[in-house]
């Protein structure tokens, strides 16, 4: 069986190391985790035979077993494992990986407990997506925090993020579900409620997750359009990310792969540094930068 220690487990087997801080235990546990499983991934049996991605689902699968329990995995994911044909089961793979990816990323956070606590207790869906903006957004040279939630109106957004020069920029995190059917009114209610909970006095950036469904031609007209009938009743929100994710065939490897692209739509609202740490953002995401974000071994 292939298994990945949790962090904190590695951490007390190898507390006689006296390690100056936790950030150095952290660097020397990530750096040997990428190290285990680049050796299995170097294995002849493996390399021979293209297991590569099979090897990396098998030390996913089990690191999140380990943290959160197999049942609650299984109950999450229940089609995950059903290869019997294309369907269902490929998104919920994917979906369970990345779980377990930014599970192993977040570990090192002084958030992490309670990250694991409102992945467990929420739709899990929409959990991995607010992990994805967060790991998103460590991109970033700038000071991240998970906010716990406390149900306050204004005070109930998803993350702070402390931005040079700008200073703090409260982000909210919306996702809608793949069944969720396109209107300009699902558009202005999703924007209306993340109003309600960023705060007063503030100009946060918002991230939507639409369904893949949602996209055809002249549709971006008509969500640009809802965005700026919504927004113009607010001025808490200056910048608004757009994540949608497209399936494609990855030839080469033989399956079905998901790229996300992101739509950046700005509020008149908005100040020129705000936008300009957008288009940053963006840039470093077009260009697979992330020099400091942390990434998971599988």
């Amino acid at each position: 069986m292939i298994e990945i220690p949790t962090f904190a487990a590695w951490m007390e087997k190898n507390r006689a190391q006296g390690f100056p801080n936790e950030a150095t235990a952290w660097a020397v546990y990530n750096d040997r985790m990428h190290e285990g499983m680049q050796s299995l991934f170097e294995d002849t049996g493996v390399a021979a035979n293209r297991y590569e991605a099979a090897v990396a689902e098998t030390a996913a699968t089990t690191f999140l077993d380990s943290i959160f329990g197999a049942a609650w995995v299984k109950e999450k994911f229940p089609l995950a494992d059903s290869r019997e044909e294309l369907g269902p089961w490929v998104q919920q793979a994917r979906q369970r990986q990345e779980l377990a990816r930014r599970v192993f990323e977040f570990q090192g956070e002084p958030w992490f407990a309670d990250f694991l606590s409102y992945t467990k207790t929420n739709d899990v869906v929409s959990a991995i997506f607010e992990a994805d903006v967060l790991q998103t957004l460590m991109c970033m040279p700038a000071g991240i925090a998970r906010v716990t939630e406390s149900g306050v109106k204004g005070q109930d957004f998803d993350i702070l993020l402390n931005l040079a020069n700008i200073g703090d920029v409260p982000v909210e995190v919306k996702y809608k579900q793949d069944d969720t059917p396109f209107s300009e009114a699902t558009v202005r209610n999703t924007v209306k409620g993340a109003v309600k909970q960023l705060p007063r006095g503030r100009i946060g950036w918002l991230f939507i997750h639409i369904p893949t469904a949602w996209v055809r031609p002249g549709r971006a007209d008509e969500y640009h359009e809802a965005l700026y009938e919504a927004l113009r009743q607010t001025s808490r929100i200056g910048v608004v990310f757009t994540a949608v994710d497209k399936p494609f065939h990855d030839e080469e490897a033989g399956k079905i792969r998901h790229r996300r692209f992101w739509d950046l739509y700005k509020d008149d609202g908005a100040s020129q540094e705000l936008w300009g740490a957008a288009l940053m953002l963006r840039d470093l995401l077009d260009k697979r930068w992330d020099f400091f974000a942390p990434r998971a071994p599988f």
